[in-house]
């Protein structure tokens, strides 16, 4: 029996079966093709229900009408008003506060707390040099698939928990979807009592306000999050018009259930892209499940697997952009050094000290293209190795790519934060650099760090006496002479190849030259 709509009957290509299985299938290519939605068979009876009523809603006689207007020129963008509509009727808006606890903890007590530590250390290691300030922490988290907000607020509010002073970072959550009108109700932050399902009565009376229609998310943690449209198929990122790039945390559950595993495999790698080195990607528990995850570090907890973002540089770009004139000769020195075979039976703990050997050995000979990757061996064996990331970030920084080097010295940092090493080398880049604010902000951490450090007091002072600060450069001579008046006369400074006593005299010298009275 046909549908009418007023007087006139729905054909469905002429009530004809065939022709109306056939439209349907052109519909089911056509939202895989432009959203990567794959409408699987058992629910298409379903979508073509769905379907019936955008047909009724346009006053259009079938099923093939319908497809036809859609691939209209003036409807084929996905933003177009009647993809908005269909959308809405493709997925399911159906998600809460604080969904899935497992995760939710796991968030709370490892990944976030994981991230807030690295990110502060990191922050330690830049400097403004207008204003000799250290740069505010940053946080970039993405819910990737928001529908109307909730998981977006849930991770503002744990952020709000563990970063009381949050107003001091610079932090964005960015809520995307599909379905531009849940984007529209996450804006409003207005909910119902059955989002707050898996809520404790504490998180709800504390973050949300009585209202009207429900509950409405207090005004601070709206403040945190960002909510806009976003096609994960079709749209391309990292994308730094749209904040899309440099993520540290990306969420996205019960989402890839709409797509086909090619699409996964496509958005999984534009989410690797996304991500900062060691950033995290949490997913559904099962829906990664035999997609190819090898760019991904996998860390399995009870809770859940996460998908890590390796911090080792890429290796590809260093090789053929950076350093191609040393290409030609790194087989015949590597293999001069016989390095262990990394083939069955190798030993990582016997054999990475090799390497390492092996690569300040070459350090020395300046062959800094075989430093580097040996130095991504090491990573590629044991990826927190702090060693590894010093020797490519000295080798990086003797090609002058002051970039690399100060990215390889960031991620030494993250890996031993009280480590002086690389604050050694920061240094040294930020006077190359003639940027003396950062030199000194980067001395003073050593400094900190290690009261004693004879060279990080020596470099400090040559500064400030360069810089004709008299008062600054004696009050550092002086610290570094009590030091060196503490040491063995005779003890050597291997870093400056003096005694303590040809280094006394040398600081003597200086505060000499000050004309200040000792």
């Amino acid at each position: 029996m046909n549908q009418m709509i007023g007087d006139r009957p729905i054909l469905f290509e002429s009530n004809s079966q065939n022709s109306d299985d056939f439209s349907l299938s052109q519909m089911v290519d056509l939202i895989a093709d432009t959203f990567g939605i794959h409408i699987k068979p058992q629910y298409q009876d379903t979508l073509k229900k769905n379907l019936l009523t955008r047909i009724r809603a346009l006053g259009l006689c079938s099923l093939n009408d319908y497809y036809q207007f859609l691939v209209a020129t003036n409807q084929l963008i996905p933003s177009a008003t009647e993809w908005r509509e269909l959308i809405s009727l493709l997925t399911v808006t159906e998600t809460y506060f604080f969904r899935d606890q497992g995760q939710m903890s796991l968030l709370k007590n490892q990944l976030l707390p994981e991230l807030i530590e690295r990110k502060t250390v990191l922050s330690l290691t830049q400097c403004n040099a207008a204003n000799g300030k250290f740069h505010r922490p940053t946080l970039r988290l993405w819910s990737a698939g928001c529908s109307t907000g909730e998981e977006a607020y849930s991770l503002a509010i744990l952020v709000k928990e563990l970063i009381p002073d949050n107003q001091a970072w610079d932090i964005l959550i960015l809520g995307t979807d599909i379905n531009q009108p849940a984007i529209a109700l996450a804006q409003q932050g207005i909910y119902s009592d059955w989002s707050f399902r898996t809520t404790t009565p504490e998180i709800k009376n504390h973050y949300f306000r009585s209202h009207k229609q429900g509950w409405k998310i207090d005004p601070a943690i709206r403040a945190m999050v960002k909510f806009q449209p976003g096609n994960l198929m079709q749209d391309n990122f990292p994308a730094y018009a749209s904040s899309i790039h440099d993520f540290d945390l990306i969420i996205c559950r019960n989402v890839f259930i709409y797509f086909d595993f090619n699409a996964i495999a496509q958005i999984i790698g534009k989410f690797y892209s996304s991500l900062t080195p060691g950033g995290f990607l949490l997913t559904g528990h099962t829906e990664l499940h035999g997609q190819k995850t090898e760019p991904f570090q996998v860390r399995n907890f009870p809770q859940s697997a996460v998908y890590q973002r390796h911090t080792s540089l890429n290796k590809h770009k260093v090789l053929n952009t950076i350093i191609p004139d040393a290409i030609e000769s790194r087989e015949t020195k590597i293999s001069s050094l016989s390095l262990p075979s990394l083939g069955t039976g190798f030993d990582v703990s016997a054999n990475t000290q090799t390497l390492l050997d092996a690569a300040k050995e070459l350090l020395i000979q300046k062959a800094y293209a075989d430093v580097i990757q040996i130095a991504e061996q090491v990573i590629a064996l044991v990826p927190q190795h702090f060693q590894a990331y010093c020797l490519m970030a000295e080798a990086y920084a003797n090609y002058g790519n002051y970039s690399q080097a100060n990215q390889a010295c960031q991620q030494a940092l993250q890996i031993s934060p009280l480590a002086i090493e690389p604050y050694h080398l920061l240094a040294q880049i930020a006077e190359e650099q003639g940027d003396h604010n950062s030199a000194k902000l980067f001395l003073k951490r050593i400094i900190y760090l290690a009261p004693n450090s004879v060279n990080a007091h020596m470099e400090l002072g040559s500064i400030y006496e360069r810089e004709g600060n008299v008062k600054q450069a004696q009050k550092i001579w002086r610290s570094l002479l009590e030091i060196l008046q503490n040491l063995p006369q005779q003890a050597i400074d291997f870093h400056n190849q003096q005694t303590t006593a040809e280094l006394k005299a040398h600081v003597l010298k200086h505060l000499n030259s000050t004309s200040y009275e000792l």
